[in-house]
């Protein structure tokens, strides 16, 4: 395997998944693992192949460590079909053990506001920066998406922008009153043409995930806010201030880009935790 993918698909593992560098570490150890016992390019590997390699697997580690792996190789697999490597998802027919599921970090609505405000705006970077941060906090984009916007994708105008998510689904998304401000303050002050790149690096080419992350980083430093903030960290906060606003989940399903409404759900559990949380703080007798 190219060391290049390896170390992409770390970065999609920490930007897009905001998974910990622990578990990073394991799931590049499988799959380096894997591809050393298949052999195979990518898009020949087929379902019998990985049923066979976790078949001698399920001989030698305990279910907990299988599922580890199992989870490995779909967040694989998800990285290939996002970067165009592969076409089909050949993990999808594959059984997984029932695990706990994971429950995103998200931002309160305070330290959204205390990240955003705290961008300088003086330079055409920080406009920038702020502009990104409003796209994905405002309306939920993966940071794939985001770095593949050209100008052409937005109609400030109508409110809206067209992304293309995963699998090429594309999909229109609406625009906040405060980012159509901020993008229409970052056009005037770059010369973009409608087929450009809407967020040049400085080198003038596309931002990779990493870069992004690199930026997000320091801004939510300066803004003194703590905790593992990704990019991702902020579309996890937009739908989950959509819920406890009352926005309904199909709603948010479709704004998010998910093909199945199982997916979406997680966000009732985070709004739920919170809800309890609040209880037992507040609560005389909790």
């Amino acid at each position: 395997m190219p060391s290049q993918i390896l170390e992409d698909f770390k970065n999609y593992c920490l930007v897009e998944k905001g998974l910990s560098p622990l578990t990073i570490s394991a799931y590049s150890t499988d799959i380096h693992n894997f591809l050393d016992k298949i052999k195979k390019p990518l898009p020949s590997v087929s379902v019998s192949a990985v049923s066979q390699y976790l078949r001698n697997l399920r001989k030698k580690v305990s279910s907990r460590t299988l599922a580890r792996k199992i989870c490995s190789l779909r967040c694989f697999w998800n990285f290939l079909i996002e970067e165009g490597i592969v076409q089909k998802n050949i993990l999808s027919a594959i059984q997984s053990p029932r695990i706990e599921k994971y429950l995103p970090d998200v931002l309160s609505v305070l330290e959204v506001e205390r990240i955003l405000s705290s961008i300088k705006t003086e330079k055409a970077k920080g406009i920038r920066n702020l502009a990104m941060l409003e796209i994905l906090y405002g309306s939920g984009l993966r940071i794939s998406e985001l770095i593949n916007l050209r100008v052409k994708d937005l109609n400030l105008s109508a409110g809206f922008l067209k992304c293309l998510g995963k699998r090429g689904k594309e999909r229109i998304v609406p625009l906040s009153k405060t980012s159509i401000e901020v993008i229409k303050k970052y056009l005037e002050r770059v010369n973009l043409r409608d087929e450009d790149i809407l967020f040049p690096n400085p080198s003038g080419k596309k931002f990779s995930r990493m870069g992004v992350f690199k930026i997000i980083k320091k801004i939510v430093k300066s803004a003194g806010v703590s905790g593992k903030i990704t990019p991702h960290t902020f579309r996890h906060s937009f739908a989950t201030h959509l819920l406890q606003n009352g926005a309904d989940l199909r709603i948010i399903q479709e704004l998010l880009g998910h093909a199945k409404i199982s997916t979406t759900q997680i966000y009732t559990h985070i709004s739920r935790k919170k809800l309890k949380q609040i209880y037992q703080k507040f609560h005389p007798r909790a």
